[in-house]
């Protein structure tokens, strides 16, 4: 009995796993980005569509920063709880039309069934809310070091025209954050050596602004420094505001700052998470587009999956960000 009972379980899992991308995708497209609203979609639409979107506008916007930093990222809990009732009630719903269709009695596998579609519903989700929440959210260090890089390459004006790519500002944020945990470490003194293509990307990027500004398109750009020199500039600067940032912890609070820095070198490691994350990052620019979050699978079933792979962010200009942008402005909605 207790294998049937598990069995049903995992049957219930099972399934909300399988309907995990279609539902998030229909509910992405039709619900938080709805075209014509109403009373069913007027407030999901104004959250997500108006309120996330428009504080996290790509490729500008994309990471949390001094802009955006009020806008909520998560599903409040009453969404949470609704998510959670929505999913007893499809469950309840299948295993009723089974034991129609079979003509059994309701039993304890029934309910190990439901609790298995509202466990699997919820697991789902928790990856959704993870996977986002560190799409935006990790950018925050992301933004430290792309600023001191921007000044450093640009002066202290920018002017907000200054372009590098995605998966540049990835890698240079990912060498640099792997050499501020090596702080104090042996091999601590050759922290401030970058590989050899890292550093041409930099300089090819740094020469196409360049041939930017000869056109006229940009301001003068004041880069006084070898790409080596910048990054290594950059890389001083952040272990002396992460040395300075512990010293002003206590220790729990030190201890929650040390496991969140190690969920984020994890991160940035995984080739998913790059995936799942530059993905996203296109459908902040094109919000019909690359809808699911944590499974993208249904896009491309759907044909609304936009190529967004590294090379694709490395090569075309228009999805380049600013790495020093000097918006300060708070985002509010517009009123109607």
């Amino acid at each position: 009995m207790l294998s049937q009972t598990l069995a049903s379980f995992l049957g219930g899992v099972a399934l909300s796993i399988s309907i995990a991308s279609p539902t998030e995708w229909g509910i992405h497209k039709y619900l938080l980005h709805a075209q014509k609203r109403n009373w069913l979609t007027r407030i999901p639409a104004q959250a997500h569509d108006d309120i996330h979107h428009g504080g996290y506008k790509a490729p500008a916007h994309y990471y949390r920063d001094i802009t955006n930093e009020h806008v909520t990222i998560h599903f409040s809990p009453g969404d949470v709880g609704l998510i959670a009732a929505i999913a007893a009630a499809f469950g309840s719903a299948v295993d009723g039309a089974y034991i129609l269709g079979s003509r059994k009695s309701i039993g304890i596998d029934d309910a190990a069934f439901v609790g298995g579609v509202v466990s699997g519903t919820m697991l789902c989700y928790g990856c959704y809310e993870f996977t986002h929440h560190y799409m935006h959210v990790i950018g925050q260090r992301r933004l430290s070091i792309n600023r001191i890089l921007g000044d450093t390459l640009q002066g202290n004006e920018p002017d907000g025209k200054l372009r590098f790519s995605k998966p540049l500002l990835d890698d240079i944020c990912d060498a640099i954050e792997r050499k501020v945990d090596a702080y104090g470490e042996k091999d601590y003194p050759q922290i401030f050596s970058f590989e050899d293509s890292l550093l041409k990307r930099l300089e090819q990027q740094t020469a196409y602004n360049r041939r930017q500004n000869s056109q006229g398109e940009i301001k003068p750009l004041l880069i006084q420094k070898d790409p080596e020199e910048a990054l290594a500039h950059v890389t001083s600067a952040m272990v002396n505001q992460e040395d300075n940032y512990l010293h002003a912890l206590s220790k729990s609070k030190r201890f929650k700052h040390k496991i969140g820095r190690r969920i984020q070198k994890h991160l940035r490691a995984s080739r998913i998470f790059q995936y799942l994350d530059n993905h996203h990052f296109v459908h902040h620019i094109r919000y019909t587009h690359n809808l699911n979050v944590a499974f993208p699978l249904m896009d491309k079933i759907m044909g609304t999956k936009l190529k967004s792979s590294r090379k694709v962010l490395e090569e075309d200009p228009r999805y380049w960000l600013c790495p020093n942008s000097p918006d300060k402005e708070l985002f509010v909605v517009a009123k109607a």
